[in-house]
């Protein structure tokens, strides 16, 4: 049986508008315990997390002389080897790694313990999740080369694996698996002043003698060069009342009907159950379809010929020389939320 924790860092997470308590929140209810290594800043980020009795708290001190980033991983590592302290020499001990802007979604848990099983079984020692970045609203996914398409957030603890450089991944790992638990980066949806204040904040641990009002400026308008695709799948519900909070939209209103040309045993049964439709229409090919709805048909196979034609545009994954292939259902998804259709989040 696999003993599963959580590991993380955080400081001035109200200030920043970070969304850590859903990222806690959302890691909570598949381990014992999280540790947190956190510098008690200049907000009241300390009392919040202080309310979470599932959360060690390991005080520290960030060090902001460090440049390049390197404070992330100084913290990152201070959390994990508290933890390592902790479970000593457990075998089967693996921690979970969350950043503050990143969250679970519960429809991934069973998959993700089932992964980590099957990764302790065959010898795996480091498991790599998908990636979701949301682009300035949560129904945009930024998807051009420049994001990465996954990364490791779940290790063994019995290792060597430490966290390196600003905390993006993790090196001395052995054998990674890929998982198809994703990973929701919301990091880049917040408050406009918020986000400004972060971003400056950040800069510091990166540049020294640099305008960074500039950089930050610079970085605001370059925001439309990021190749972008609609997103109107589920989110965690840990997220509901901060994206209504933040004036978007929980679910798309529900289709009367719909058609999708494509076979639907290539997809499973609940996420086909979650498409918001009264009707759903399955047909072999796009000529079964009637003439007044070829418009807003979803193409789940879409050939040359429907490209050119602009039927479908959406990618089989993102742009990254790194990325894989998405799963058929997240493709489906995609596809359908290229049409406007959105999904219900189950009860």
């Amino acid at each position: 049986m696999i003993n599963l924790y959580g590991f993380t860092l955080l400081r001035n997470g109200v200030k920043y508008d970070y969304s850590f308590t859903e990222s806690l929140g959302s890691l909570a209810p598949i381990v014992k315990k999280i540790y947190l290594a956190l510098d008690p800043g200049d907000d009241t980020t300390q009392n919040e997390i202080q309310k979470m009795p599932f959360v060690k708290i390991i005080p520290s001190v960030w060090d902001m002389n460090l440049k390049s980033g390197l404070v992330l991983s100084v913290e990152t590592n201070i959390a994990l080897e508290a933890l390592r302290a902790d479970v000593g020499t457990d075998d089967f001990a693996w921690g979970i790694y969350l950043q503050a802007d990143e969250v679970l979604h519960p429809d991934d848990y069973e998959i993700l313990k089932q992964d980590i099983e099957k990764a302790q079984s065959e010898g795996f020692d480091a498991i790599s999740f998908r990636y979701l970045h949301f682009w300035q609203t949560h129904h945009q996914v930024a998807v051009s080369k420049r994001w990465y398409p996954h990364e490791i957030r779940a290790i063994k603890l019995k290792s060597p694996i430490e966290s390196w450089g600003d905390a993006q991944g993790f090196r001395n790992f052995k054998k990674i698996y890929y998982t198809e638990a994703r990973i929701y980066h919301y990091g880049h949806v917040r408050e406009q002043a918020s986000y400004k204040e972060k971003t400056r904040e950040m800069g510091k641990l990166y540049h020294t003698a640099v305008d960074l009002e500039e950089r930050l400026e610079k970085g605001l308008k370059d925001g439309g060069k990021h190749k972008c695709l609609p997103y109107f799948g589920t989110h965690p519900p840990i997220m509901k009342e901060r994206i209504l909070r933040m004036n978007d939209i929980w679910e798309l209103e529900e289709k009367n009907q719909i058609y999708i040309v494509g076979n639907p045993e290539k997809y499973s049964k609940k996420l086909i159950s979650q498409i918001s439709a009264k009707k759903i229409n399955w047909c072999q090919s796009s000529n079964l379809v009637p003439e007044d709805q070829k418009l807003n048909m979803v193409i789940t196979e879409p050939t040359w010929f429907d490209r050119i034609f602009k039927r479908s545009s959406t990618p089989n994954k993102m742009y990254s020389k790194l990325a894989l292939p998405w799963s058929n259902d997240f493709q489906l998804i995609m596809q359908l939320s290229e049409k406007g259709i959105g999904f219900k989040a189950l009860k």
